[in-house]
């Protein structure tokens, strides 16, 4: 099974799995981690639902609960890039257990263990990646809901973003493309699931370990075939572009996992301003199949 990162700022992944998680606090005979004044950290999400490759929540408040930003993330004891925003850590990580803390104007939170379930996102299927005049073997694929973005400076219209993320040993074919969303009232919108006739591609990537080795956003294609039930995408989709001067191209024929980002854009649309720091690809922007911190 190939790799996947998301972000403990350095954890991101996918795999297969379960997970449960307890929080370490305070008993009223016999104290545990004790929660020290000021900070407190809890699990947001069911812990049942907790699996590799997928996104949970951990909430970090004051004493009197009020929600705080720019607290810094401890995984396993060491400090993390990672620093909350109204409130929330939003984050995923690889299978195992993991033991988080915050820390946040000379305070720290109490403890919480989280155990991240193996991933239940796997592909099955056949597929090719070409490159650079070579092609190779798609071992794992999935497609990525990255979120919501206004497509221009105007900030009047709002897009879906995907990625496609394809796997062959230590290489990785990104392909990012955008489907149309429609305002259903107040800051909500629909987002159409990708499909045959809505789809435009804005960017295709290759990743070899952690360097990037090329990427383009110029001219990229893509021809979505696949169905959507049950998480899943189901049959054919392929996409096609140049980088530096050599052809490009994803082609998979199916069963494909969605999974859904854990960044800033999954829970509200973000600025083009924003949206404009995303049009290259890196390492950290994969959200699927294996990770580190």
């Amino acid at each position: 099974m190939k790799k996947v990162f998301l972000s403990l700022a350095a954890i991101t992944l996918v795999a297969t799995g379960s997970l449960t998680m307890t929080s370490c606090g305070s008993d009223d005979s016999t104290p545990v981690n004790p929660t020290p004044a000021g900070i407190k950290l809890a699990l947001t999400t069911d812990p049942s639902e907790i699996y590799a490759g997928e996104p949970f929540e951990l909430s970090i408040t004051e004493e009197d609960g009020t929600p705080i930003t720019g607290a810094i993330l401890i995984a396993n004891g060491e400090e993390t890039t990672i620093e909350s925003e109204d409130g929330v850590f939003s984050i995923q990580g690889p299978e195992g257990e993991w033991s988080f803390s915050a820390s946040y104007d000379g305070k720290e939170s109490n403890v919480v263990d989280v155990t991240v379930q193996p991933s239940r996102a796997v592909s099955e299927g056949e597929g090719l990646i070409t490159y650079n005049g070579g092609t190779m073997d798609i071992d794992q694929a999935a497609v990525v809901y990255r979120g919501l973005f206004y497509s221009d400076e105007t900030q009047t219209t709002v897009i879906a973003s995907w990625q496609i993320e394809a796997y062959s040993g230590s290489t990785v074919a990104i392909v990012r493309f955008t489907t149309p969303a429609t305002p259903a009232g107040g800051d909500q919108y629909n987002y159409e699931i990708p499909d045959a006739t809505n789809t435009t591609g804005i960017l295709a990537g290759v990743i070899v370990g952690q360097d990037v080795v090329g990427e383009t956003n110029e001219n990229v294609s893509v021809n979505f075939g696949a169905t959507y039930e049950n998480n899943f995408f189901t049959g054919e989709y392929s996409a096609t572009a140049t980088i530096d001067s050599n052809p490009f191209s994803v082609e998979f024929n199916g069963k494909t996992p969605r999974v859904n980002s854990a960044g800033k854009a999954a829970k509200k649309v973000v600025t083009f301003e924003e949206a404009v720091k995303m049009t290259t690809v890196k390492a950290s922007d994969l959200q699927v199949l294996e990770s580190s911190l």
